[in-house]
């Protein structure tokens, strides 16, 4: 059987996972906005605000791929419950 782990561990774990599973789906989705040419939406595309807007962009689309990153996760560890 598997070796019993306190809630607080469990919990602290998660959130490690949680953090790690963001910082990477940002770095994803800043590396997929690269491919985007700014230049037909923006003025200057190479100013500070330009940037801002992709980290912006990079943030909201992390956060999205991040949360069903974990969801996905959260919902496979359940399925060994299936079977009683």
């Amino acid at each position: 059987m598997f070796p019993t782990i306190s809630l607080p561990v469990t919990t602290g774990l998660y959130g490690l996972v949680q953090v790690i599973a963001y910082l990477l789906a940002i770095a994803v989705a800043w590396y997929a906005l690269g491919s985007v040419k700014w230049d037909l939406f923006l003025r200057d595309f190479r100013g500070p605000t330009a940037r801002m807007l992709r980290l912006i962009l990079a943030i909201n689309l992390g956060y999205v791929l991040g949360q069903f990153m974990l969801q996905y996760l959260s919902a496979s560890l359940l399925l060994r419950y299936l079977n009683g």
